[in-house]
């Protein structure tokens, strides 16, 4: 008979619990967004899609030093080709990311002497394919006037 006691107002005093955390939330201000029509607000600091940002008359700021692929923690995530011009300089001649394999760490941007290779706030990169998840140089590159916005930035 205790026992059944002691039971029946600890089922009641944990409803009551419930219906007090459920009553405390019911007037609180929703959180959840809508999304395609509501955006949500990203940090400075968001870690997005991987560009390739260009100089102001259009040519790469990438130099092809390779240290990003040294750096990245995922082995051959990077693969860059290059090769010279006329005048002896290398120039970057495809630039390729798998982002279905990157981990937005961010070592190869950091490590970029160029600051040619930015993470955008980009994040919706989901796809049907592996193989569209593969990234060139003509998908990575950044407008002019995009990356205006990150020379501002850092």
């Amino acid at each position: 008979m205790k026992n059944t006691l002691s039971k029946t107002i600890s089922g009641i005093i944990e409803i009551s619990r419930g219906m007090f955390t459920i009553l405390k939330h019911l007037f609180r201000k929703p959180i959840t967004l809508e999304y395609p029509e509501q955006r949500p607000d990203l940090s400075q600091r968001f870690k997005g899609r991987l560009a390739l940002r260009v100089k102001e008359d259009g040519s790469d700021r990438c130099s092809g030093c390779g240290s990003c692929v040294k750096v990245c923690p995922c082995g051959d995530l990077i693969q860059i080709t290059k090769e010279k011009d006329e005048n002896g300089k290398f120039i970057v001649k495809d630039f390729v990311v798998d982002m279905g394999r990157c981990i937005f760490c961010g070592n190869c941007t950091e490590v970029c002497p160029s600051k040619g290779l930015v993470m955008t706030n980009e994040f919706e990169l989901a796809d049907y394919s592996r193989e569209s998840l593969i990234y060139d140089k003509k998908r990575l590159l950044l407008s002019a006037e995009e990356s205006k916005k990150y020379d501002e930035s850092n």
